[in-house]
């Protein structure tokens, strides 16, 4: 696993050679398992894509964990094919006694969800919460809670990455890229910016999660000249900005060690490389909705109009990579709604209450009930206004996504 630097971590918990994983596991079970990784192991499951290297690898290493483990617990499989339900109960039940967290049971079960389908057996392992106890102990939070920029620990970035590229210019460029772009550490370190310069935007290829390519469009003056100057260090399109003589592994180690020696790290500052990710995105999403995101700003965005608030949230999902629009809670938050008032919350419990007695209703009670369904009105009114203010600078930001994702396709 990654020491605390808040970047991907690999599912499993000690990394083995495939000599030790095998030697662990009867060879024709492990031939078997291996030849099953071969023929289905990079085809994704949901979509009609191909994952990348480092996906197939995680499975691979799961399942021979999982199916090591299960051995251990009594059920000694002749052949991975006879793989069953009670076999996945029994490894997701082990998981959860021992307290393996909601998003490290999810991956191992999900890796065996794939072998169920390879093996012919689709349907067998469905939600992950339908083998535990707790259901809780394999629902992963979505929304942080939790703004991890480095401004929110009152660090100023600026000065912090200035040091570091005084000590080493490569490392410093990376994490200067890391927080114009939003790239992760491993884009970062494979940055081949001579490739990946298409002007108007960026492409994002090389070691990116999932072998998702993305663009993250070149608005500002800054990251003009970051760009310029990381092309500036290379002398061909093929080429990095990377140590020239360090493997990924030794230049991913290297990134780690200089961070750890300026103390960013949890336990040292606080905050950790993937902080610029999130400062990045958190940023942008104010930069688009005009104001701050929901982690940032508590309930203020329950007062901002829906549809800036997804505009801002997909250019978030967007410039992070990811399909989904839900993925951008990750980084910026949940939308909530504006918090009410002591005042307002005793309303309302005092309009739901007169208008429960219905037709017993007095006269007194009558005239109360109108005059607080005045007041809720009148409410109502104010926040439509406010509403209509928003209006123009709402569209006014849809044209200029709408115009800047134009000018990339022409």
């Amino acid at each position: 696993m990654l020491r605390g630097d808040g970047m991907e971590q690999k599912v499993v918990e000690v990394p083995v050679s495939s000599e030790d994983l095998q030697r662990m596991l009867p060879e024709e079970f492990y031939s078997e398992l291996m030849t099953l990784l071969r023929e289905h192991g990079r085809i994704a499951l949901r979509q009609d894509k191909i994952v990348s290297h480092e996906t197939m690898d995680n499975r691979k290493e799961l399942l021979v964990m999982s199916m090591r483990e299960l051995r251990g617990l009594g059920f000694k499989l002749e052949t991975p094919r006879n793989l069953q339900q009670r076999h996945v109960e029994a490894l997701a039940k082990s998981w959860e006694e021992r307290g393996l967290a909601a998003s490290t049971i999810a991956n191992r079960l999900s890796a065996l969800r794939a072998l169920s389908v390879w093996i012919g057996k689709e349907g067998m392992i469905q939600h992950a919460a339908d083998f535990v106890r707790n259901p809780e102990s394999v629902r992963r939070a979505q929304a942080t809670t939790e703004d991890k920029s480095w401004t929110a620990s009152g660090i100023d970035p600026e000065a912090l990455i200035g040091m570091i590229e005084q000590y080493d210019w490569r490392v410093g460029l990376q994490i200067k890229l890391m927080k114009a772009f939003g790239l992760r550490r491993k884009e970062a370190v494979m940055f081949r910016p001579l490739k990946a310069d298409l002007g108007l935007a960026l492409r994002v290829r090389d070691g990116t999660k999932g072998g998702r390519e993305r663009l993250v469009v070149v608005e500002t003056a800054e990251q003009r000249a970051i760009l310029d100057f990381a092309k500036s260090k290379v002398s061909h399109v093929n080429e990095h900005i990377g140590h020239p003589d360090l493997s990924l592994e030794q230049a991913i180690r290297r990134f780690n060690y200089v961070l750890e020696r300026f103390g960013v790290t949890k336990r040292g500052l606080g905050v950790t490389s993937h902080g610029l990710r999130h400062q990045h995105l958190n940023d942008l999403y104010e930069k688009v909705a005009g104001v701050p995101s929901p982690v940032r700003s508590g309930s203020v965005t329950g007062e901002l109009d829906r549809l800036t608030h997804d505009i801002a949230r997909a250019r978030v999902s967007q410039e992070a990579g990811h399909s989904r629009l839900a993925i951008s809670s990750a980084y910026i938050g949940a939308r909530t709604s504006a918090a009410r008032t002591p005042e307002q919350k005793a309303d309302w419990a005092r309009i739901r209450e007169l208008s429960a007695k219905g037709d017993v209703l007095s006269d007194a009670d009558a005239a109360e009930l109108g005059r607080m369904i005045l007041k809720l009105n009148a409410s109502l009114d104010a926040a439509a206004g406010s509403r209509q203010e928003e209006q123009e600078r709402r569209d006014n930001v849809g044209r200029t996504v709408v115009g800047a994702a134009a000018s990339l396709l022409k």
